[in-house]
């Protein structure tokens, strides 16, 4: 019984893993405030946010996150009608030096205790949710993005 439950425990990481999760419950983002990154800026409230926005998790110690903060920093750069959020996990200091070594612009936050991605029930990072013009999650998606899958996840959001 036990290794069936760690079976089906692995066939749902898989899945989740995809990135073929397309947030079908449609919810509001949590109640909770992120500080900036940088400490200078206005704190984020999720709860008053409205789209479209680009919301995505990451960490310095997550290579898939290392590895698609290029492509958001390309996308943003080219969407002045999609706001680029990061949060990141639990980290200032390096997250901040690796940001500035990567040229990355968009806003920052810090989830500094992983609250964000344990209301999102994230079991990894990263997470990149997009956000309607309405505040709802219209895509949850867990793993790596290209600038080709945030494209078409903007689609059907922004103009």
């Amino acid at each position: 019984m036990r290794r069936l439950a760690l079976l089906a425990a692995a066939a749902v990481t898989l899945v989740a893993c995809s990135g073929d999760d397309d947030g079908g419950d449609r919810a509001g983002l949590p109640d909770m405030t992120l500080d900036a990154l940088d400490g200078d800026g206005s704190p984020l409230e999720l709860r008053a946010m409205t789209g479209p926005a680009v919301l995505n998790l990451w960490a310095t110690w997550c290579a898939p996150c290392r590895e698609e903060l290029p492509a958001f920093q390309e996308v943003s750069a080219s969407r002045d009608d999609v706001r680029f959020i990061g949060v990141n996990s639990k980290e200032t200091g390096a997250a901040r030096k690796f940001l500035d070594e990567l040229g990355v612009t968009y806003e920052q936050y810090v989830d500094a205790r992983g609250d964000l991605a344990e209301a999102l029930g994230a079991a990894a990072l990263p997470v990149t949710l997009v956000v309607d013009v309405d505040g709802t999650i219209a895509t949850e998606h867990l793993g790596p993005m290209s600038v080709a899958d945030l494209e078409d996840a903007l689609e059907d959001v922004a103009g």
